[in-house]
């Protein structure tokens, strides 16, 4: 998988940062990774739950915040990403389309707190299109999605200026949520 290309963003990335965190940065990070160029579409995104420092005199103190999606979400994955809780070595089958995202992408982003977790509906898998199962069976169970030692980040993309939340780590970029009315607020995270 191929890396897109980036631009820079820093400023919008700052902004985001003070917006929701209601401080400035001290500090801007350097990351090893890129924007991978592709992903899968698999479903539709109904809570992220990380933990933050916002509003913390001490900036070592830590509040656990979950956001129930107000409006839709989208998620893409890199294909292979989920996996079994009990047997890691298992990959999830999910379906949906490969999307191709447009360049640039922002070359800066906020960090907004280590990742708790997303509530994640699964497209179907079937003849037809893809389609999201209701309810809560075997087929269409909310899956929670964790991965440890990750990151929620924000970032508005530089062209289309539509806000986007991501999941990562030091490796790269796994999940990728957008839609709706999604922005990253003083409050948090709306839509």
């Amino acid at each position: 998988m191929g890396k897109l290309r980036v631009v820079d963003t820093k400023e919008n990335a700052r902004e985001t940062f003070r917006t929701f965190h209601e401080r400035g940065s001290r500090r801007s990070m350097d990351f090893d990774f890129g924007w991978p160029t592709q992903m899968q579409e698999v479903g539709e995104g109904k809570a992220e739950m990380y933990r933050s420092n916002k509003w913390k005199k001490d900036l070592r103190e830590y509040e656990e915040y979950k956001h129930v999606v107000e409006g839709t979400r989208t998620v893409y994955m890199v294909p292979g990403f989920l996996r079994k809780w009990r047997s890691s070595r298992q990959q999830i089958e999910v379906c949906g389309p490969m999307v191709t995202f447009e360049e640039p992408m922002p070359k800066h982003f906020t960090r907004l707190g280590p990742l708790l977790g997303l509530q994640v509906r699964l497209f179907a898998c079937g003849d037809g299109e893809p389609a999201v199962v209701k309810g809560d069976g075997e087929d269409g169970r909310l899956y929670e999605v964790t991965m440890s030692r990750a990151f929620l980040g924000g970032a508005e993309h530089p062209e289309t200026k539509e806000k986007f939340l991501f999941v990562y780590d030091s490796r790269g970029v796994y999940v990728l949520l957008t839609g709706g009315e999604l922005g990253i607020e003083k409050d948090g995270i709306v839509g």
